[in-house]
């Protein structure tokens, strides 16, 4: 696979994002595993394949509307591995439990993904998000 096949890739997960989760069914492994630090009581690992990652951007987008994934920086490649910074944008719809910001408040955070691609497809996705700072925004702890 070429450098240009990885990215293509990696832009296809922000499109994922921004338009239509089932293109990871085009992208990603039967087997795609996910590791993610998650604050919800759920298990990365109890979920794989396409169905695992269209979950992260389900669960992701949940409390928000008008949600934008931007790329900051990338993606950069190395071998099998391609990864990238974004940045999250999305108005709160004030229905997180424990969340005291208000309704319709703009909310942005970074994080960063790597993938490791086999066969032109994603087979582990690793994501490291500024948890701590959407938490601040949200007004979960002060």
């Amino acid at each position: 696979m070429s450098v240009n096949d990885s990215k293509e890739i990696y832009h296809q997960w922000v499109k994922a994002w921004n338009e239509d989760v089932s293109l990871l069914d085009e992208i990603a492994t039967a087997d795609c595993t996910v590791h993610q630090a998650r604050t919800d009581g759920k298990y990365s690992y109890e979920q794989i394949g396409p169905e695992a990652l269209k979950g992260i951007i389900t669960d992701g987008k949940a409390f928000f509307t008008d949600v934008k994934m931007d790329l900051e920086v990338g993606p950069i490649t190395d071998g099998n591995y391609v990864s990238a910074r974004w940045k999250f944008t999305g108005i709160y719809d004030g229905n997180m439990p424990g969340a005291q910001a208000e309704s319709g408040k703009k909310i942005s955070f970074y994080g960063m993904d790597l993938f490791l691609i086999e066969d032109g497809k994603i087979q582990e996705y690793w994501v490291s998000s500024d948890g701590v700072d959407l938490m601040g925004q949200l007004g979960i702890f002060k």
